[in-house]
């Protein structure tokens, strides 16, 4: 009788046992699981010309900047720039009474060109100062436009280094962009710039705050706009701003 009770009393320990084993591996899945829910990415801003995603930003974490009243730049409305660890976002509203006449010089194989700005270190006294308060370390350069319409952002990254030195040509993956009626929106890879910025000859790659802005021109390269813009004053005739504080987003 003793010897049925002992192998009772062993088979409960074992069932426990199981029991508690099974439970663990449920949870240790369970948390395997969670792990993979949190991992997945899904970017804020899609790039389709598309622009109602940017409504449903923290307004807070988004860095804007918007044309002064007496810029001689009216073209440019209003900028927009919003990072995460994986991109930056920029968001652009031209002037709804002139886009017509921008897009209608844009023809054959002139574009619109713009140049990001982005200054990765922090300070203004080096980089390109030859506007006043600016001082930024990178441009990309590209066009918005093509044959009267909206097309793709494919730029060329730049570093400022004794001069200009051509960092990633285009068709780098380095940025993508779509427009709408007078809207548009870019989107730029922080792996594929940090990749070109870290291994240029003097490394400077985007930190988790940087600066930037960009600087409009015609198809002709005229000077079109820059934002962000500052006062028209006796020293500053033609409204050069300084650059947004962008923190990104964790």
């Amino acid at each position: 009788m003793k010897k049925v009770f002992a192998i009772i009393a062993m088979a409960a320990a074992v069932a426990v046992a199981c029991s508690k084993d099974d439970s663990s591996s449920k949870k240790k899945d369970k948390d395997k699981e969670d792990d993979s829910q949190e991992q997945v990415y899904q970017a804020p801003i899609t790039i389709d010309g598309d622009f109602s995603d940017w409504a449903k930003l923290d307004a807070t974490k988004v860095a804007s900047a918007k044309s002064n009243a007496d810029s001689p730049w009216d073209a440019i409305k209003e900028i927009r720039c919003y990072a995460d660890e994986m991109y930056v976002f920029y968001y652009i509203e031209y002037d709804k009474s002139q886009i017509g006449d921008i897009l209608q010089e844009v023809s054959g194989d002139k574009e619109l060109p713009i140049r990001l700005n982005i200054n990765t270190d922090g300070e203004f006294s080096s980089g390109y100062t030859s506007y006043s308060l600016d001082g930024y370390d990178f441009i990309i350069e590209g066009g918005l436009a093509a044959n009267g319409a909206w097309t793709t952002f494919d730029g060329t990254l730049h570093q400022r280094i004794d001069g200009w030195v051509e960092l990633l040509a285009p068709g780098n993956g380095l940025v993508t962009g779509a427009g709408k009626d007078n809207y548009y929106e870019i989107q730029l890879t922080r792996e594929v710039f940090n990749s070109a910025a870290t291994s240029s000859k003097v490394p400077m790659p985007m930190g988790d705050t940087f600066q930037t802005g960009i600087r409009f021109y015609t198809a002709s390269w005229g000077e079109l706009g820059n934002l962000p813009d500052g006062a028209v004053t006796d020293d500053n005739a033609k409204g050069w701003g300084h650059l947004l504080n962008v923190t990104t987003v964790k």
